[in-house]
């Protein structure tokens, strides 16, 4: 596999494992049903994702790197933080469209400086680019 491919998929891979970390802290403050019914189909998305990713890296004898409990611990603080006072719908619908909008500029940049990646890591980029543009969407009317 050329480097391109690889660091693409480990991209994918972290983009998609930050999704599994900051939405579980951000289902514990949120209240409304609709919310947390889309954060759940989100989540399910981003484990899918992560999964591929990580079965792609491992068939081409590259193994995932795993975020780590640190980081884990990190994200759940600066949900804490950034929700003390506000634990509205909306608070919460913005972080993760600020999330989602972060994801979506690096998985861009990927794809475009990896585009001799083969098909199969530049098929599972487009996915994820596409999932975080659907879940922007999606939280937009949270706002």
């Amino acid at each position: 596999m050329e480097k391109t491919s690889q660091e693409l998929l480990r991209s994918v891979h972290k983009n998609a494992e930050m999704g599994k970390i900051s939405i579980p802290q951000v289902l514990e403050a949120a209240e409304d049903p609709g919310l947390r019914h889309a954060l759940h189909h989100q989540l399910r998305e981003y484990e899918v994702i992560a999964h591929q990713s990580e079965e792609l890296l491992e068939r081409r004898g590259a193994p995932a790197a795993d975020p780590g409990e640190l980081k884990e611990f990190l994200c759940g603080m600066m949900v804490k933080m950034r929700t003390m006072g506000d634990r509205s719908s909306s608070r919460l619908a913005e972080m993760m469209i600020r999330g989602s909008t972060m994801g979506t500029i690096q998985m861009a940049r990927q794809i475009h400086s990896c585009e001799a990646a083969d098909g199969a890591a530049l098929s599972l980029a487009h996915r994820l680019l596409r999932a975080e543009e659907r879940n922007i969407e999606e939280l937009k009317r949270f706002l």
